[in-house]
C-alpha cells in the first residue's frame, strides 16, 4: 500500500504577505515532522526570500494548518549588505542535527533554522571563511556543527590541498584538526551518510597521468578513501544518501 500525501494551497492571507516586486526567490521543502513516533509525519516549508524580510510558511502533518515563521533580523542584515541586485541572499541549504543552515552571501554568517524550535538563529564564521563550494556544514558529536574547510597553498605550484576541521563551541570554531589530501584542484561535493564526497584530480600509485576522481571521507573517523574513478568533471551534482523512512521498502 502506498500512502500519497497532498499539503493544500498556501492560504490567501499568507500570499498576500509576500509582494513580488520585492521577491528574491521561492522555494519549498519538506522538513521533518513534530511527531518522531510517526514516521509518516512531515512539514512542508515555503521560504519566500525578499528585499526586506523573509518569510517562511509551514504546512504541519500534525494539524493541518500552515504556520508563518520571519526572521526579525533579516531588514537589518540588508542595511549591512546590498539588496539592489536581484540575486537571492541564502546559499543552498542544509540539513544538520534537524536544523536547516544557509550562508548569508555578502556576509560571513550562517543562518539556522531549529527544526525543534521553529526559530531562527544567526553564527558568525571563522574571518578567512572561503566561498560556499570550500567548506561543508556536518553534524559533530554531541549535537555540534561542525565544518570541513577545503586550503590549499596558493604559493606554491602544486596545488595540492588538505581539509581543516573545525567544531562550533559557545559560537566559536576551534580547528580540531588538519587531513592531508594528496590530490590536486579538489571540490566538496557534499556530505551525506556520514561522509564527505570530495571530487578531485590525483595522480594513482602505478601511473604518473592525472585522473578524475571521487574520494569520500569519514567525518566521524576523518579517513580518506578513494570512491570511484571518474571519466569527467560533474561540479554541480547534488549528494544523496538514503531514503526517508515514508519512501523505503516495508520490512517486517
Amino acid at each position: 500500500m502506498v500512502l500519497n500525501h497532498v499539503s493544500p494551497s498556501v492560504p490567501d492571507h499568507l500570499k498576500a504577505l509576500v509582494r513580488r516586486p520585492d521577491l528574491l526567490m521561492l522555494e519549498s521543502f519538506l522538513a521533518p515532522g513534530e511527531d518522531k513516533a510517526n514516521p509518516l509525519s512531515f512539514r512542508v516549508v515555503c521560504l519566500a526570500q525578499c528585499r526586506i524580510n523573509l518569510l517562511m510558511m509551514v504546512f504541519s502533518s500534525l494539524d493541518g494548518q500552515w504556520h508563518i515563521l520571519t526572521y526579525d533580523q533579516w531588514s537589518a542584515q540588508a542595511t549591512v549588505g546590498s539588496f539592489e541586485n536581484s540575486e537571492p541572499w541564502l546559499s543552498y541549504r542544509r540539513n544538520v542535527h534537524r536544523c536547516f543552515c544557509w550562508r548569508l552571501h555578502f556576509m560571513n554568517k550562517l543562518l539556522l533554522l531549529d527544526t525543534h524550535t521553529m526559530e531562527f538563529s544567526v553564527v558568525n564564521l571563522p574571518p578567512e571563511q572561503p566561498p560556499n563550494r570550500n567548506y561543508v556544514i556536518l553534524e559533530a558529536a554531541d549535537g555540534m556543527l561542525g565544518m570541513l574547510t577545503k586550503r590549499y597553498d596558493e604559493y606554491k605550484e602544486d596545488d595540492r590541498c588538505w581539509l581543516t576541521y573545525s567544531i562550533l563551541r559557545n559560537n566559536q570554531w576551534y580547528s580540531e584538526k588538519v587531513i592531508q589530501l594528496l590530490v590536486k584542484r579538489a571540490a566538496l561535493v557534499g556530505v551525506a551518510g556520514g561522509y564527505l564526497l570530495v571530487e578531485a584530480l590525483y595522480t594513482p600509485s602505478t601511473q604518473h597521468m592525472l585522473k578524475f576522481g571521487l574520494f569520500s571521507v569519514d567525518v566521524k573517523m576523518l579517513q580518506v578513501e578513494l570512491f570511484a574513478e571518474i571519466s569527467k568533471p560533474n561540479m554541480y551534482g547534488r549528494l544523496y544518501a538514503g531514503l526517508p523512512p515514508s519512501l523505503c521498502a516495508p520490512t517486517i
